[in-house]
């Protein structure tokens, strides 16, 4: 049966005003969505953090990921402020009658729970899927992209991955390099344009999962 293969953040679920919720305990700061949405960290960090804070970046920077990546209550607690992307549901529910559902996530293995729960709670499906999630030493030492590689090699050894599916360009220059015909940038940042997505790999780019509800797999 072919296969598709999904990102979760950001492509599937809204993590904005869960990001909020972490600048908020790192610079005891609001920081607005919109800045959420078309900064990247490190341009945050420089536009919102205190002298007093930025002398104390490697703190700063290990709390940061303590609670994105879910280490402790607060952080789980942050991850309920997450929200569904319009469309994205109903989509993957078409998508799961004709065809198999990967999950391919930078998420640790340790949030696998919480992520199942959160996507049971938005409508995805969650029966006859498959979850693959690197290793939380894989974000201590820096190698999340290596270990997206590496995951996604082992699914295209299991399945005939037909149709990927993610928000962030730089990830395409990995995805082009298997043999996936219909690779598709969903446009959320303006940080990116669709130049970006196609220059590093993306054979199209849409801006909302609305024409992919129709749009199936094949």
């Amino acid at each position: 049966m072919i296969t598709a293969v999904v990102d979760i953040d950001d492509t599937l679920i809204d993590t904005r005003r869960r990001m909020q919720g972490i600048w908020h305990h790192v610079l005891n700061c609001r920081i607005p969505l919109q800045a959420i949405e078309d900064l990247n960290l490190r341009q945050i960090f420089e536009k919102y953090a205190s002298q007093d804070q930025k002398a104390r970046t490697p703190e700063l920077r290990r709390r940061f990921f303590e609670l994105l990546l879910c280490e402790d209550e607060v952080g789980i607690d942050l991850a309920e402020l997450d929200e569904q992307i319009p469309f994205a549901a109903e989509a993957l529910q078409a998508w799961s009658n004709h065809c198999i559902i990967v999950y391919l996530t930078g998420r640790p293995e340790t949030t696998r729970d919480i992520t199942m729960a959160e996507l049971e709670k938005f409508g995805f499906p969650t029966e006859n899927i498959q979850m693959a999630m690197v290793d939380l030493e894989d974000w201590r030492t820096g190698a999340v992209t290596e270990a997206r590689n590496s995951l996604l090699s082992s699914i295209s050894q299991r399945h005939a991955i037909v149709r990927i599916v993610d928000d962030y360009p730089a990830y395409f220059t990995i995805y082009r390099q298997f043999d996936i015909t219909d690779r598709i940038g969903l446009l959320r940042s303006k940080r990116f344009s669709p130049q970006d997505f196609i220059n590093h790999g993306a054979t199209r780019v849409v801006e909302s999962w609305k024409p992919l509800i129709e749009d199936l797999p094949k």
